[in-house]
């Protein structure tokens, strides 16, 4: 009886023991699975040709880096939701001419920031975005401008943080010449605040070779206004971007832009003209470009007329060029011929074509939206020569910008082709080459 009884002790101790270390490799495995689906982030906003290679920008959370350390900061919600968050760090870095890394580097800030824009100078680099300044912008979802120049081997020099209203970000950045560039981006309300601050919106400011803001100025609204591309003319500088919700504008500023104020009113803002389209999607015109003294910009274009019981637009979007002249009179439209909702998100040319960058919804994977890209190249009066996809999966590939540097177009962007249900997603970073004919 007794050596039953101690039996079935051993038999009940050994399947105790066998529940708990499957329930420890189970929740062992739960949290390899967690870690593994954690989304990682490689992407390129833009680049420039150097001398010895490319330079370029955008963010990353570092995980792969040999270069620069990841991050993670502990974030509370207004719930007592306490959250550990993989820092997505603003990044520059420097390929040879065989697009191999040769070095990065990121901004160092407690939480998370982006890099945007970038060009070249004599000494190294200046690269604009935005960034996290404070704890309290996490819940906010609104972020400070960034200003950084680093020097030829990546080191920063130095950095500078721009702030007119709540949520402040920089988006492009051009040389004007004698030390001195013109930066873009949008000043606006974090979301539920009001107010008649006569300075937000789309924004343009000029700085010295030391970063300092020596010239600043604005238009559109100051909920959604945002300038998200600008080129140099002779008499000025045109930007382009959105007002209000669903308004793209294009905009000439005077050489010397900066606004007069007296006791909070606008003497003189030094606009020589303003152009508004309705109607765009939310994001508004994305870029431009100039050729034979037209501007072709481009973004996602309103085709319906159709309105609802209210007398409201039902929006149906298509891809779409407006074309406007040095005068800002509007000359036509060009629209991509499909039935999805397209937006065209860059744009360069040849001086005889043109050649874009176009992303559309695909599909679903799970609860998110699938995006793909493409590229597409016009003759100048509207008529597709050729078109092609970037893949033909059903993941993410985000095509940001394509830029022609001598004869080949460079495309930038990122894509999580790597992705898996168990493992999640890894996004990497796309730089490709293509000549005249999209190959």
């Amino acid at each position: 009886m007794e050596n039953r009884k101690k039996k079935l002790i051993e038999r009940i101790a050994i399947g105790c023991l066998v529940i708990i270390i499957i329930e420890l490799l189970i929740m062992v495995t739960m949290k390899v699975l967690r870690e593994r689906k954690i989304e990682r982030i490689d992407n390129i906003n833009d680049i420039k040709k150097i001398s010895d290679g490319y330079i370029a920008v955008g963010e990353s959370d570092f995980n792969k880096s040999k270069f620069v350390n990841s991050k993670n900061y502990e974030y509370t919600t207004t719930d007592g939701n306490k959250q550990n968050i993989i820092a997505t760090m603003a990044r520059i870095a420097k390929y040879d001419s065989n697009m191999n890394l040769i070095w990065e580097n990121t901004f160092e800030s407690d939480y998370d920031s982006d890099f945007y824009s970038v060009i070249s100078v004599d000494d190294g680099f200046i690269a604009v975005g935005s960034f996290i300044s404070n704890y309290e912008q996490i819940e906010l979802n609104i972020r400070d401008a960034l200003i950084v120049k680093y020097d030829l081997n990546g080191k920063m020099v130095w950095k500078n943080t721009y702030s007119v209203l709540s949520d402040t970000e920089f988006y492009k950045i051009i040389d004007d010449g004698d030390n001195n560039y013109v930066i873009v981006g949008q000043s606006i309300y974090e979301n539920m605040e009001i107010g008649t601050h006569i300075t937000g919106g789309g924004i343009i400011v000029r700085i010295n070779s030391d970063g300092e803001i020596t010239s600043h100025n604005n238009y559109g609204g100051n909920k959604s206004g945002v300038f998200n591309d600008i080129i140099k003319v002779s008499d000025g500088y045109i930007v382009t971007g959105k007002d209000s919700v669903n308004c793209g504008i294009l905009v000439k500023f005077k050489k010397d832009f900066n606004r007069e104020e007296s006791d909070n009113k606008i003497v003189s803002k030094k606009v020589l003209w303003n152009r508004t389209y309705y109607y765009t999607d939310n994001v508004g015109f994305t870029g431009m470009t100039l050729v034979d003294n037209k501007i072709y910009t481009v973004g996602a274009i309103n085709i319906s007329d159709e309105k609802d019981e209210n007398d409201n637009p039902n929006f149906k979007y298509q891809a779409g060029i407006v074309v406007y002249n040095l005068n800002g009179k509007y000359v036509g439209k060009y629209l991509f011929d499909e039935e999805e909702h397209f937006r065209f998100t860059s744009v360069t040319s040849d001086n005889e074509n043109l050649y874009l960058t176009l992303l559309k919804n695909v599909d679903k994977y799970g609860d998110d939206v699938i995006r793909n890209s493409m590229l597409v190249k016009y003759d100048l009066s509207g008529k597709i020569i050729n078109k092609r996809l970037y893949s033909d999966n059903n993941r993410n590939n985000l095509l940001n910008k394509i830029i022609k540097i001598d004869n080949k177009y460079i495309v930038v962007g990122t894509t999580n082709d790597n992705c898996s249900l168990l493992r999640g997603c890894d996004y990497t970073p796309i730089i490709n080459e293509y000549n005249s004919e999209l190959k």
